[in-house]
C-alpha cells in the first residue's frame, strides 16, 4: 500500500469518527432518572425508545426513581436526573451540589377533588393528596389552595400518599378526598369525575427540572452538552412527528385511551419550548414561598441554581 493510499484512509476514518458517535458506534453510557410520568418528565423515557439520544452518541440508560432523584444524583448512581424544581433547589441550599441545566418555568399541576367536595368550602377538613413534601406536587397543593383562600395543614391535611397513581387510587378508594395531578392529567380527571377546583398553570414557577452535579458539569462538560443535544431533539422531535410520538406515548403510559394520549401529547408540546431555558424569575418565585414560609432568611442570587451556558451553546450551534 502507497504512503498517499494510507493517509487517505487515516484521512476518511477521522472525517466518519463524529458520524459514528452520531450513529452509535462511539456511545456514551449514562444514566437519568426520572420521578414521574407527567408530560414534563416523560421526554426522557420517550427520547431513549425514540432513539434520538442515541443520535447525539450518549446511550441514556432511564432510571425511574419515584422521590429519590436528588439522592441518586448526589451518590453518583445517575448523572442527570429530571425532576421537579423544588427538591433541586431545596438540595442546594443544604448543600449539595446540584446545578439546573435545563426545565420550564410553569407550574405543572391542577388540584382536584371528588364529585362531592365542589368549592373550597366543602374542602374544610379533608385530606389532599400529594406525592412527599417539597415536591412539585407539595408546592401546587399549596398554591391551589391559597387561590381558594385555604391553608394547607390548618384548613386542610396534606397527606404523603405518592405517585400519580396513587393519588388518584387514593380519590376513588375514599382515602383522601383531593390531590395534585399534573395539567396534562385534566382528561383524565374529567374522566374519574373528579372536579378541578384549581389550575396552577399559570404561576412562574420552577415546576421542572433538569439537574445534574456542578461536579459533573465542570469534568464532563461534553457529555453534558450532549445530553442537552439530545433532550432539544426529542422536543423537536415531538414537534414534527406528531403520530409516531403519540404511538410511542400508548407505549410508555400503556394506554389504549387515545383521548388521554391526544391531550398528554397536546400538553407536551405546548409546555416545551424549543430550548427548554429555566429562568430567574421562576427560580426567584420560589425562593419568596420559602422565605414567607421562614425557611430563608437571607438573600440569595436565584442565578446561582442555574446554569444555562451549554443550552446556550446548542441553541447558536443549531440556528447557525
Amino acid at each position: 500500500m502507497s504512503v498517499v493510499s494510507f493517509m487517505l484512509r487515516i484521512a476518511i476514518v477521522v472525517l466518519m469518527l463524529p458520524l459514528l458517535a452520531r450513529d452509535g458506534l462511539a456511545q456514551i453510557r449514562l444514566r437519568a432518572s426520572y420521578g414521574s410520568l407527567s408530560v414534563t418528565q416523560v421526554v426522557l423515557p420517550l427520547g431513549v425508545r425514540a432513539g434520538i439520544f442515541q443520535k447525539d452518541g450518549v446511550a441514556i440508560e432511564p432510571i425511574y426513581i419515584g422521590g429519590r432523584s436528588v439522592s441518586a444524583l448526589v451518590s453518583g448512581d445517575v448523572q442527570f436526573g429530571f425532576m421537579g424544581g423544588p427538591p433541586a433547589i431545596l438540595a442546594r441550599l443544604a448543600g449539595a451540589d446540584l446545578m439546573i441545566i435545563a426545565g420550564l418555568n410553569e407550574l405543572d399541576q391542577i388540584l382536584v377533588s371528588i364529585p362531592s367536595v365542589k368549592t373550597a368550602t366543602d374542602l374544610i377538613g379533608k385530606k389532599v393528596g400529594i406525592s412527599r413534601f417539597g415536591t412539585t406536587a407539595d408546592y401546587g397543593a399549596r398554591i391551589g389552595l391559597k387561590k381558594l383562600k385555604l391553608q394547607a395543614q390548618r384548613n386542610v391535611t396534606l397527606i404523603q400518599i405518592g405517585d400519580t397513581t396513587a393519588r388518584i387510587g387514593g380519590m376513588l378508594s375514599g382515602a383522601i378526598e383531593a390531590a395534585t395531578l399534573s395539567s396534562s392529567d385534566k382528561e383524565l380527571a374529567t374522566q374519574q369525575g373528579f372536579r378541578i377546583l384549581a389550575d396552577n398553570s399559570d404561576v412562574a414557577f420552577p415546576g421542572n427540572a433538569v439537574v445534574t452535579t456542578q461536579a459533573y458539569l465542570k469534568a464532563h462538560r461534553d457529555e453534558v452538552k450532549r445530553f442537552l443535544r439530545g433532550l432539544v431533539d426529542v422536543i423537536q422531535f415531538a414537534k414534527t412527528q406528531p403520530e409516531r410520538t403519540k404511538t410511542l406515548l400508548h407505549e410508555v403510559y400503556r394506554l389504549s385511551d387515545k383521548s388521554v394520549i391526544e391531550k398528554r401529547y397536546g400538553s407536551m408540546v405546548e409546555m416545551f419550548p424549543d430550548y427548554p431555558y429555566v429562568t430567574t424569575t421562576a427560580v426567584q418565585t420560589f425562593l419568596e414561598i420559602l422565605r414567607d414560609q421562614g425557611k430563608l432568611k437571607e438573600h440569595i442570587d436565584p442565578q446561582s441554581f442555574i446554569s444555562m451556558g451549554l443550552l446556550k451553546e446548542v441553541e447558536n450551534e443549531r440556528r447557525k
